[in-house]
């Protein structure tokens, strides 16, 4: 369709009225003249030089899709932690396995220590509580221990920040796997970075609480930033096996699958578990008062020790409470086996009846967020749980982990906000638990996704409300009011105002709308949105793999687009300007082009005759620098009672109120 658009040049496409083929005249325009100069238009969307480097070494494609040469690196954990609930004292020790599948030799390896945002003198974006950050007891690596010190110097690990550099003793040569042992200790912050912490010392949710290797990908190598509190993680794909002690009495839940059930879990617990395995409906695992009484667990005194394992993951959060009362159920997602048979996800939800009152509800909406992401984007829920935790004190929105999300109480808030918060953090489960996306430097790839995914869950169990157009106003808004940035920029790195939120969510959920319901076919759409997440499956795509992706189904390039609304920060506001009649009847719509972004425009055109014409400008007719469109309506139509512009207002139009004639 766009291929013909741009064939037919200036013609317009025939619209409808009263429901059949306009036949008297087509709806063609008589344009002004384009004036060199008049309105910037769009280049070519450029490839960063390292992302071109990538496509020649046939790791990356110009298609989309990985290249036949892509590559990930591995790690395999074994840690051991010990956590003291009345300090926040966290003891651990982790061996690592890293293994160098790339084809390049590495000379250092890097790990992250996230928990020295919280240590002082630590470069962070905003206050942060301090606890002393990560206290190292000891780096070795094959064996060797080594000294914090100068890296020319030969073996050392030096730390910077958050961040940890080793020269280790040998290179790591292509194909080899190096070992590393690390032990630490750190102080747990009361609410670090507003993503997790504790509550009252009687619920734990613990992240970044490990030494956790850092990404080296086929496109910028050691990709390993300093944590700065603002700009989330791009994290790499491993295999863990965990041990937590913890005091007997307080219930653990973490990613991956509990090993041990019969030596921390009592019978009647794992009872109830089972029934909420196959059930619809809320199974009350432990109520406050059995948490209370310490009956959850295997017993109430001493220490237990709760082993986990997890596999193909790239983070691993955990949580642990003694006043956390406990429901379960279990969601219904397609055949992930291949057996023919659909299969079911252990829906956990724990919170605390008196601080947090809505939360009687969470578990349904975590098992129906579980079902329809999974049914939407074609790949269903690949785990075994979906765990949400209450966390008051600790957060006010929510924050994703594998298998993991903490969310805020939404006390006095209505049940619907804390719907869409539990389906927003669930749809990471997607985004970027499974397609690993770099949510430091591309915020919007998964937090607009997500957003996307999100309204689109809202029409089931809230129906009767453009989900889409409503969230939307926030981007719109901003538009208007010139206060927006660029998306592709580094989440650090926006200016202080309303920057950063409105790039990473509302913007991009708008875009792919409007991608979905006005640039592509829909179909196109949802198939290109369903292979980028089937084919990026535990990879790592940049905007650029995700703008091929589209290009690749839609049929032709959309530079325009990314360059329009994701390079810069251009607004559209088309607008109906002024309706005229010429001596033989023919009525004449002006259309202005009054902002940057270049896009197709629809007219809804209403006629005294009681019918409805449909005409359209393609987005080439802007491309060629015009900022006016006529439109020519036959006499024979009838009078114009109406015209409106982007009636589905899916179009990021930033001012709606020039989309009408007459005005008000």
């Amino acid at each position: 369709m766009r291929r013909m658009l741009r064939a037919l040049g200036l013609a317009l496409t025939v619209g409808l009225l009263a429901g059949g083929p306009l036949t008297s005249a087509s709806a063609q325009e008589a344009p002004a003249p384009a004036r060199p100069g008049a309105r910037p238009i769009p280049g070519p969307t450029e490839l960063p030089r390292l992302f071109q480097q990538a496509v020649e070494r046939r790791t990356r494609t110009t298609d989309g899709s990985p290249g036949e040469g892509y590559w990930t690196n591995w790690t395999r954990y074994e840690i051991e932690a010990r956590l003291e609930p009345e300090t926040g004292q966290l003891e651990g020790g982790a061996s690592i396995e890293y293994e160098n599948r790339s084809p390049h030799t590495l000379q250092t390896l890097v790990f992250h220590l996230h928990q020295n945002l919280h240590k002082e003198g630590v470069v962070r974006n905003e206050p942060q509580e301090i606890t002393g950050g990560v206290e190292l007891s000891g780096v070795m690596v094959d064996s060797l221990a080594l000294e914090e010190g100068e890296l020319q110097e030969g073996p050392a690990y030096q730390v910077q920040g958050t961040v940890v550099t080793i020269r280790p003793p040998e290179p790591v040569e292509p194909g080899d796997t190096v070992s590393l042992r690390v032990g630490w200790e750190t102080v747990l912050p009361q609410s670090g970075a507003g993503r997790m912490g504790w509550s009252e010392r009687e619920l734990y949710f613990v992240a970044y609480w490990f030494p956790k290797m850092a990404v080296f990908d086929d496109v910028r190598g050691w990709d390993a930033e300093s944590y700065r509190g603002n700009a989330e993680f791009y994290d790499d794909f491993g295999d863990y096996e965990v041990s937590l002690s913890v005091p007997a009495g307080w219930t653990v839940m973490a990613t991956g699958e509990l090993t041990n059930p019969d030596e921390v879990l009592s019978p009647r617990t794992q009872e109830r578990l089972a029934d909420a395995a196959t059930s619809d409906e809320r199974v009350v695992v432990a109520t406050t008062e059995e948490v209370d009484a310490g009956t959850v667990t295997a017993t109430d005194e001493g220490r237990l020790t709760w082993r986990f394992q997890a596999d193909s993951v790239r983070d691993f959060a955990w949580t642990m409470s003694n006043a956390q009362r406990w429901d379960a159920t279990s969601a219904v997602v397609p055949d992930r086996d291949g057996d023919g048979e659909n299969e079911r996800v252990l829906i956990h939800s724990f919170w605390r009846e008196d601080r947090a009152p809505l939360w009687s509800e969470q578990w349904r909406y975590g098992k129906q967020s579980v079902e329809f992401h999974s049914r939407y984007t074609g790949f269903s829920y690949p785990w075994s749980h979906m765990t949400s935790v209450e966390g008051a004190d600790i957060i006010g929105g929510g924050m994703e982990f594998p298998m993991m999300t903490v969310m805020g109480p939404y006390t006095g808030r209505p049940g619907s906000d804390l719907f869409n918060v539990t389906s927003h953090e669930i749809a990471h489960m997607w985004i970027p638990m499974v397609v690993g996306t770099n949510e430091k430097r591309y915020a919007w790839m998964d937090e607009g996704a997500t957003s996307f995914l999100e309204n689109e869950s809202r029409m089931e169990l809230w129906p009767g409300v453009n989900h889409h157009r409503r969230e939307a106003q926030g981007y719109l808004a901003a538009a208007a009011a010139g206060v927006e940035e660029p998306l592709l920029r580094h989440g650090d790195f926006y200016p202080p105002g309303p920057g950063y939120g409105v790039a990473s969510y509302a913007k991009p959920a708008a875009l792919f709308v409007a991608l979905r319901e006005i640039v592509m076919d829909r179909e196109d759409f949802e198939e290109a949105y369903r292979t980028f997440h089937d084919e990026w499956t535990w990879k790592h795509p940049t905007p650029w793999d995700l703008f091929h992706t589209f290009e690749r189904f839609h049929g032709d390039e959309l530079d325009w687009f990314w360059t329009s609304f994701y390079e810069e920060a251009w607004t559209l506001d088309h607008a109906v300007t002024r309706l005229e009649t010429r001596p033989d009847g023919t009525r004449v719509i002006r259309i202005e082009d009054r902002g940057r972004a270049p896009f197709p425009a629809t007219l809804r055109i209403q006629t005294s005759e009681g019918g409805t014409l449909v005409r359209d400008v393609p987005v080439e007719h802007w491309l060629e620098g015009h900022t006016v469109a006529l439109i020519e309506i036959p006499a024979s139509a009838g009078r114009i009672t109406r015209v409106e512009l982007n009636s589905s207002g899916y179009a990021p139009d930033a001012d709606r109120s020039n989309d009408f004639w007459p005005r008000g």
